[in-house]
């Protein structure tokens, strides 16, 4: 619904700025028709030039429009952050807007089902959401009038469409939005964006606002590690001698998560109450959402004036410093930054009014000159504007560059699918243009041979049941693929299905861990860890997986892992098959391990004591964001167990009877089945968890018991069954549980003692 009052958006911006003075690059935004045009625009500016208010103005006016404004934030923990912000904002626009806007975050990137995707909400809605998080919601076709009422997108750190991991996604999505009937309002925000003639031309009509000055001002040093000494010591030295001013804080910037934890100790013992009262503190990505808060909360309660973060955070700490350190500008075995990113890592230091120094060490190792780095930072020479595209089709891998999109582009198509000219015709209006266009032909092969997607005679594509279920689970391509031809497989080989009737929940784990590529290395491989893996196995041989039993174990030489691996499309590296076989046994011992400790993890054994007994360092910041993917994962491989494609596999290449399709039929429902216990046992990850589960499937009906009234059980000690059964009616309410659920508890616990 469209709003009666129209807004004087000088006024709205004088509200957001407060108190300080209009930044170079809104007057430049609003010179060039950011409120009197509906032309895209590209905002690039440095760090704290004032490129976020000019991004919301944009988006504030599609809302007034009623419409849907999208604001994409690379990181969740962003998105979250920005959310807060724009609700508290809304509430004070308000008198100046004329009008109440409603403000959604969406970062879950792949749970859909709990979200409506209707009209409009009255009042026009501004939406913080991750490009993952969009891609996923736009796969899906019965979206596609949602889509229409977008009307602003604004797109922070967009020179993230060259990065090879995370632009992909969002050069698809940029792509999708132009490629429309009426595409929405563009706008794209970077501090580091080089060459913005080739964005400019891409979102044409498109103006481009750049601005080079910085305010506050931002010093940039190049620092040299002294003879005799560290990077830490240099790091060292010279916060020594910036802590003396009380009001500064500093962010250290550092490859590898666990220098983190080292550098982190070493600044509170040398750098004593400088430090803060906290200490140095850390802040990475394998920390769980509680542990970077209490470090982002220490850090602006200034209780710690240091924090040390991994260079893979720089977009995600947003936190007030005054000084920034960057101590690794070579990377082991990965890609070195380059300048543009230094600068991004840079340009944390100094924020609101206040200018900022930062620095980054160069040791004799890093190849750099020290003055010619200096001169590249000073002149800020960015890196030039991509198409991740071309980058990915350079550095080659198994799947082709462009096969995703391809699939995500097929399942908006829906049952009317897409000529390979018309998914040609959809690429060329992307930033790769013709030359991701070139590899549409690729990409289509590799869906049609993992049988995602077939063709009638090579004129016109659609997704197979198995291509759609993969699409709207969004789940890898490969990871779909490889579950699917393991299954297919099995049925091939095993006519009278032992392997599928003796099938273990741990098993899924260890497909997935083999799958999917950001699984956590908590071990190297070893001789010992086979063993303890072997051990655990026969100690537990009714969790222990067939996979294992089958084909993993064994010592070199007497492993068949190779085969699995093989059946799931997951190759290894080795120069003879000797080699590549006992490579195949060392990944497999691994994803066991890894089986094996979310197991413990999900029936309750702490994180400290999997830390003690696994020998595994912050399985706390690990086990999140780790369990968060497999719960994802879980759920798309449930609906792909459910799918018939099997079952016609079965009768047309098996040749199989029908009592052989229906047995199949039984034991992949059973397979289905502990996909959903084992998400339910990972969510909960409590020694109570199997009594919540039976609680809940004796509910007939009802509601079952929740997890917070486990939790309250846990904290008062309970955690057994038998010290659960003691406690009996009234005990449980002693301990807050409500007087329902206390009945229910009670009931059950005394008839399992029947």
């Amino acid at each position: 619904m469209t709003q009666t009052a129209f807004p004087d958006w000088n006024k709205v911006e004088t509200e957001l700025l407060g108190e300080r003075a209009q930044r170079v690059v809104q007057q430049r935004a609003f010179a060039n028709g950011l409120c009197s045009g509906r032309r895209n625009m590209v905002v690039a500016a440095p760090t704290n030039s004032g490129k976020s208010l000019v991004g919301l103005i944009g988006l504030l006016q599609a809302v007034h429009r009623g419409k849907r404004a999208i604001l994409l934030e690379p990181l969740r923990a962003l998105a979250r952050e920005k959310g807060e912000e724009i609700e508290r904002l809304a509430a004070d626009l308000k008198k100046s807007l004329g009008w109440t806007f409603n403000v959604k975050v969406t970062t879950g990137d792949y749970r859909l089902d709990d979200e409506s995707y209707a009209d409009p909400a009255p009042g026009g809605e501004l939406i913080i959401a991750t490009p993952e998080r969009l891609e996923a919601i736009l796969r899906n076709p019965d979206h596609a009038s949602w889509l229409d009422t977008i009307g602003a997108v604004c797109v922070d750190e967009a020179h993230l469409i060259s990065n090879p991991r995370r632009g992909p996604t969002l050069e698809y999505l940029i792509t999708s939005f132009l490629a429309l009937p009426a595409p929405p309002r563009l706008f794209l925000l970077s501090a580091t964006l080089g060459n913005v003639e080739a964005a400019k031309s891409w979102l044409e009509p498109c103006d481009v606002v750049q601005v080079s000055e910085r305010y506050p001002p931002l010093t940039k040093q190049v620092v040299e590690v002294g003879a005799g000494e560290t990077a830490d010591d240099a790091v060292t030295r010279w916060l020594r001698a910036v802590l003396q001013e009380q009001q500064h804080q500093a962010l250290v910037f550092v490859y590898q998560t666990a220098s983190t934890e080292k550098l982190a100790r070493q600044l509170t013992a040398s750098l004593g109450e400088s430090a803060g009262i906290a200490g140095a503190m850390v802040y990475h990505g394998k920390m769980s959402v509680a542990q970077r808060d209490l470090s982002r909360q220490a850090f602006l309660n200034r209780t710690c004036r240091v924090v040390v973060t991994t260079s893979a955070l720089a977009m995600g700490v947003n936190l007030p410093a005054t000084h920034v350190v960057v101590r690794d500008l070579t990377y082991p075995n990965a890609d070195s930054p380059e300048v543009g990113d230094l600068l991004q890592m840079m340009g944390r230091a100094g924020r609101g009014d206040q200018s900022g120094t930062a620095i980054a060490i160069c040791k004799p190792s890093d190849g750099w000159a020290v003055c010619e780095l200096q001169r590249m930072l000073d002149e800020e020479r960015l890196p030039e504007f991509r198409s991740a595209f071309a980058i990915c089709a350079e550095q080659g891998g198994d799947l082709p560059a462009g096969t995703t999109q391809v699939l995500s582009l097929l399942s908006r198509k829906s049952d009317a699918g897409a000529s390979r000219s018309d998914i040609e015709a959809f690429f060329l209006r992307s930033f790769g243009g013709q030359h991701l266009a070139a590899l549409t032909g690729e990409a289509l092969n590799w869906l049609e041979t993992r049988k995602l997607a077939y063709s009638d005679e090579r004129v016109h594509y659609k997704l197979t049941a198995l291509g759609r279920t993969t699409a709207l689970s969004v789940l890898p391509s490969a990871l779909a693929a490889g579950y699917a031809r393991l299954l297919r497989d099995l049925l091939e080989g095993d006519c009278e299905d032992h392997i599928l009737t003796n099938w273990k929940p741990l098993d899924h784990l260890i497909c997935l861990n083999l799958l999917y590529d950001r699984t956590p290395s908590l071990r190297p491989f070893s001789e010992a860890l086979a063993k303890f893996v072997d051990g655990w196995a026969e100690r537990n041989a009714q969790f222990a997986p067939h996979i294992f039993q089958k084909w993993v174990r064994g010592g070199k030489g007497y492993s068949s892992a190779h085969e699995i691996l093989g059946s799931l499309g997951v190759s290894v590296e080795g120069k003879s098959l000797d080699a590549r076989k006992e490579a195949a046994r060392k990944e497999a011992y691994k994803a066991t391990f890894l089986a094996i400790v979310l197991h413990e993890r999900s029936m309750g054994t702490s994180n400290d004591a999997i830390e003690k007994q696994y020998g595994i360092k912050n399985f706390e910041g690990i086990e999140e964001g780790w369990r968060d993917g497999l719960l994802w994962l879980l759920g798309g491989v449930s609906r792909m167990l459910d799918i018939k494609v099997f079952f016609y596999h079965l009768k047309e290449t098996c040749e199989a009877s029908p009592e052989r399709i229906q047995r199949v039929k039984r034991l992949l429902g059973k397979m289905r089945h502990e996909t959903f216990d084992m998400q339910e046992q990972i969510k909960y990850c409590s020694a109570l968890g199997p009594l919540l589960k039976q609680l809940k499937r004796s509910a007939g009906g009802r509601a079952g018991v929740g997890i917070q009234s486990i939790r309250k059980l846990e904290e008062a000690g309970v955690t057994s069954f038998s010290e659960l059964q003691k406690l009996g009616y009234e005990g449980l309410i002693a301990r807050g549980i409500r007087r329902d659920i206390a009945k229910r508890i009670a009931s059950f616990t005394r008839k399992r003692l029947m």
